[in-house]
């Protein structure tokens, strides 16, 4: 193995096991889901360990190690990396979604004027039926759907309640008829 190929190895490996950590950490603590991609890259990277093994032991396979631990040092870390967008996107959903959770419904009222203003209005779906095709219905219109699942907040019902009277008074839509 050649000075190039030793130290793509090493920071591959070094790169995927850091951010494999980093991932671990945010995933399971920062947001509230349990990634299969994270598992994968789990998986990969044991691979890749195995393989360094391996090279040591026989060197009839060294070259065909070496390939197999670039590729799966490479996999784990396309993993980790696309990981790292999913937190982040999650976070920046949770950081918007905790501006609405502290507002009473009085602020929550002039928090709606502002969004209707910057035509970034919401909506927050939650309780125990399934928002159906609102997601996809109510985008266009221009509003964002935030769904929640078995949450009900009632701050949250009273701006939906503004989007829900904006629809019905605007745009002659009930928004019932976008959960079809």
């Amino acid at each position: 193995m050649n000075a190039r190929t030793k130290y793509i190895l090493l920071i591959l490996g070094i790169s995927a096991f850091g951010l494999s950590i980093y991932n671990k950490y945010n995933a399971y603590t920062e947001t509230s889901f349990n990634p299969v991609e994270l598992e994968y890259a789990k998986v990969f990277f044991g691979i890749g360990i195995f393989c360094v093994g391996l090279y040591y032991f026989n060197k009839n396979w060294r070259n065909l190690m070496t390939k197999i631990m670039i590729g799966a040092f490479g996999i784990c870390l396309i993993l980790n990396l696309y990981l790292i967008a999913q937190i982040y996107e999650s976070k920046q959903i949770q950081n918007r979604l905790s501006e609405y959770y502290e507002l009473d419904c009085e602020k929550i009222t002039d928090r709606f004027k502002a969004d209707l203003k910057n035509n970034e209005i919401k909506y927050f779906s939650g309780g125990l039926v399934g928002s159906g095709n609102l997601s996809e219905n109510i985008k266009k219109y221009g509003i964002e759907n935030f769904e929640l699942g078995c949450q009900v907040y009632t701050n949250l019902n009273c701006y939906n309640e503004l989007v829900s009277n904006y629809l019905k008074d605007q745009k002659n839509i009930n928004i019932n008829e976008l959960y079809e």
